[in-house]
């Protein structure tokens, strides 16, 4: 069975990819790796399509995408919080998971073309410049909303004489978990169906609802991974679409990302049975004479129609 993987924004830098293609990652995924590509990649790999042409940084990152085969593409669906809604409503994940293969095709048609000096119309240009400025302010907001909560939880540590360093993750998440859940459906989800039905579902079909549970304990995560230590890191502006992306490892076996802080430490809490690896490390594999190995539980493929 191929091992399964996604990858970060950062591993196709122009200064990594010869490490790639050096590497024999082209014929790789075409038989023991399975690239999955994700919304994140499109999001951020192509933001320069809103102010023009391809530039020369770009090039190589793209050209080489192009000769990848893709194993699937998750469906953008407005970010992961398109699959929590259909998945809260009940429906099966082959219906709403991954883009038809025909629209696959055509992102990379459509790359190839971006190759060729092709760029979107005036239109498409504004429409890309809006998303990115509303994604943004959405960085911007999430990351005050963090820094918030972190002082509202110092005040209470400090009123209470208590210490906050050893605190473990595994209890805020006991002890959050439901009603932070709750919290998410009835502010957050954007579904026809009325929140009561929606949290009535999630009560009674827990095991199903595996993205919306991932998401949930990621949120919790972050709230307790900058609140509850002593001297406290830098909030991480990337933080919550961070989380976002490590989402679409459940069904697969490892992110390829050259991340140290924030998203490492998430992904090893988060998927401790997972791989996350720089890309130095998946590229000493690549050309090892050893396979990588398939962490996906027979559980997960199932569910998920055999990723």
């Amino acid at each position: 069975m191929s091992y399964k993987f996604i990858t970060d924004n950062n591993i196709w830098d122009e200064k990594e990819i010869p490490k790639l293609r050096n590497a024999g990652i082209v014929k790789a995924c075409s038989g023991r790796l399975a690239f999955y590509f994700t919304p994140v990649l499109l999001k951020e790999g192509f933001d320069f399509l809103r102010k023009g042409p391809i530039p020369d940084r770009a090039v190589e990152a793209i050209k080489l995408l192009t000769e990848l085969r893709w194993q699937k593409c998750f469906n953008d669906l407005n970010g992961p919080e398109g699959i929590f809604t259909f998945e809260l409503e009940g429906k099966p994940s082959s219906e709403y998971l991954f883009l038809p293969s025909e629209e696959t095709r055509n992102i990379i048609e459509n790359s190839r073309l971006i190759l060729k000096g092709g760029e979107l119309t005036p239109d498409g240009k504004k429409q890309y410049q809006d998303y990115h400025e509303n994604w943004a302010k959405r960085k911007i907001k999430n990351k005050e909303a963090y820094a918030l909560m972190r002082d509202d939880v110092t005040k209470v540590a400090k009123a209470k004489n208590m210490t906050r360093k050893g605190s473990k993750f595994s209890d805020f998440l006991k002890d959050n978990l439901e009603e932070t859940a709750i919290e998410k459906i009835q502010k957050s989800i954007n579904s026809n169906h009325p929140r009561k039905e929606l949290i009535k579902y999630w009560k009674e079909n827990k095991e199903k609802c595996y993205y919306f549970n991932k998401f949930i304990e990621g949120c919790l995560f972050t709230a307790w991974y900058y609140m509850a230590v002593e001297k406290q890191p830098a909030i991480d502006i990337n933080a919550y679409e961070d989380i976002e992306h490590l989402i679409y490892l459940i069904g697969c076996d490892g992110i390829v990302s050259n991340e140290k802080g924030f998203m490492k430490a998430a992904a090893a809490e988060l998927f401790p049975e997972k791989d996350f690896l720089s890309i130095d490390e998946f590229v000493l594999r690549l050309t090892a004479a050893s396979e990588f190995q398939d962490y996906s539980s027979e559980k997960l493929i199932l569910t998920h129609e055999k990723l």
